[in-house]
């Protein structure tokens, strides 16, 4: 029988002061995130993923977003945005982006954030 989970809001171990990495993105508009991602719970048959991410602000453009995906905002912010939508997320805001969205991320500060990815 599996036991729960604790999110560290600091990543585990050294997660905050490992070295970043390039992040892959959809198309890039802005700067280049470098950053890490840590998976705290994968479940490969029901296509879920569950972790922190932390990057550097960059932004991109999406032509249809790959996943549905719940975010929690635990540092830095970004501006989800389209012709019909806009909104702003900050420390403590939770939002979902559904699969299929398009429009912007525009991430203008480093960001640190729990996720939940649906494929």
């Amino acid at each position: 029988m599996p036991d729960p989970i604790t999110f560290s809001a600091t990543g585990p171990g050294d997660f905050l002061s490992a070295p970043s990495l390039p992040l892959p993105t959809a198309k890039l508009i802005e700067g280049q995130p470098l950053g890490l991602d840590h998976a705290y719970f994968t479940r490969p048959e029901a296509k879920l993923k569950v972790g922190i991410w932390r990057s550097s602000a960059y932004t991109e453009w999406y032509d249809s977003y790959p996943c549905d995906e719940f975010m929690v905002v635990l540092e830095g912010e970004v501006t989800v945005e389209n012709d019909s939508f806009s909104a702003t997320y900050g420390p403590g805001s939770a939002f979902l982006i559904p699969k299929g969205f398009q429009g912007y991320w525009r991430q203008p500060v480093a960001m640190l954030k729990y996720y939940a990815i649906i494929e």
